[in-house]
């Protein structure tokens, strides 16, 4: 072995090699999800639940998400709406339904966890106190049933549960929203399936969730932050709540039709992400101190960054494993080669069994497209990064 190889390769198997062979595992543990036993075999009461639906100014997808969730809830379900800074008609359309609103006004704490923490309080002071709370976004509809997979499981295994929560492209006729529909596949079905193959669990997915009362002594959702379900799902880790990852529950959402809020979405998402990597290694380190290997891995899971970025950073290290060779400096690339190879071939058997129905091949182009697009939004992370929490526009329908 070259001499520069006892610096060079360690680096690589640490910082390239580990977490590739992470997403590896997901993608191969995640192509085929067999519905578990107990799923089929759930009792058929439960107890019931609160729904606590945070809504800034969602005058536009309201009242179809109400609807829609009333026709799963159960005698003694509670529908909580948090209208959280709203301006526009948002608690004028809430009030036309037998559900509780709850507004919330304020400038300096704005996100979401806000105004969850905002609606926990509220239930704190109340007479009644829920074993199960529901977190639903104002723009989600839960598929038939799932409300009730979703809250049995939370109940009967005592465990947070997340429900598969898919974001889809209304006309498919985008080539931009079908590959993030596709992306979304598989950050949020096959990778968690594969987690949760593991016995890891999995991570908050923002909607979708189910929480026991209990875990509030615990954790709070109180924060500004842009990725605060992720920030939430690694404190339960911290403190040995693993996550339940229940597929058989539904949750849909689509993506917005206008190029602007296309890209406010995109950006909260990208820019949330990359901003949490910050917070990761301490609590790896922490993790691996306490032994708690499954919240070691969910970290580690946390802090593989997005995929265009990854395969972007695995392939540039590659390139330059490939020059080392060439004048022969280093063996990296036969650890950095593999390593591309063995991910494309992972997406590619990824669409093959579970995206073909969302991207076809003639959409190779426009694959490329967005793939060229991502970039721009990373160079903004850099030169003007997101770091609050911003409404995305759900209103014009520009793109084409």
């Amino acid at each position: 072995m070259l001499y520069i190889d006892y610096i060079i390769i360690p680096l690589i198997f640490i910082f390239i090699c580990i977490p590739s062979i992470m997403i590896s595992l997901e993608l191969i543990l995640g192509q085929r999800n067999k519905i578990d036993s107990f799923e089929l075999n759930l009792p058929k009461d439960r107890s019931p639940c609160v729904i606590l639906m945070p809504a800034h100014n969602e005058e536009l997808v309201i009242q179809e998400t109400i609807e829609a969730l009333m026709t799963q809830l159960i005698s003694d379900d509670r529908l909580i709406v948090i209208a959280d800074n709203c301006t526009d008609r948002t608690v004028e359309i809430c009030n036309k339904f037998s559900i509780e609103v709850i507004e919330r006004h304020n400038k300096d704490k704005v996100g979401k966890g806000y105004a969850l923490d905002y609606g926990v309080g509220y239930l704190e002071k109340s007479k009644i106190i829920p074993n199960t709370i529901v977190v639903l976004d104002a723009d989600c509809q839960f598929a038939t049933s799932s409300l009730d997979y979703l809250v049995k499981q939370c109940q009967i295994k005592d465990s947070v549960a997340q429900s598969l929560y898919l974001m889809k492209s209304l006309d498919g006729k985008n080539v931009k929203s079908r590959v993030s529909e596709f992306a979304w596949l598989v950050k949020n079905k096959i990778r968690p399936t594969g987690l949760s193959k593991m016995k890891v669990g999995c991570h908050l997915q923002g909607s979708g969730m189910a929480f026991p009362w209990r875990v509030f002594n615990e954790i709070s959702f109180s924060s500004g932050s842009i990725v605060e379900d992720l920030e939430l799902g690694l404190k339960l880790a911290n403190i040995d709540e693993v996550v339940l990852f229940v597929p058989s529950s539904i949750v849909t959402s689509y993506f917005p039709m206008s190029s602007s809020g296309t890209e406010t979405q995109r950006i909260r998402w990208e820019h949330g992400h990359l901003s949490a990597l910050t917070m990761l290694p301490k609590i790896m380190f922490n993790a691996l101190l306490k032994h708690n290997f499954k919240a070691l891995l969910l970290a580690l899971d946390a802090s593989i960054p997005p995929t265009i970025l990854w395969f972007f950073i695995v392939s540039l290290i590659s390139f330059f494993s490939i020059l080392l060779h060439f004048f022969e400096l280093s063996f990296s690339l036969f650890l950095t080669l593999p390593t591309l190879f063995i991910m494309l071939l992972l997406f590619f058997v990824s669409w093959l069994f579970n995206g073909r129905h969302i991207l076809k091949l003639n959409d190779l182009f426009g694959v490329v497209r967005y793939i060229l697009s991502k970039f721009s939004l990373y160079k903004r992370f850099v030169t003007d990064r997101q770091v609050g929490w911003v409404r995305t526009d759900r209103e014009s329908k520009d793109e084409k």
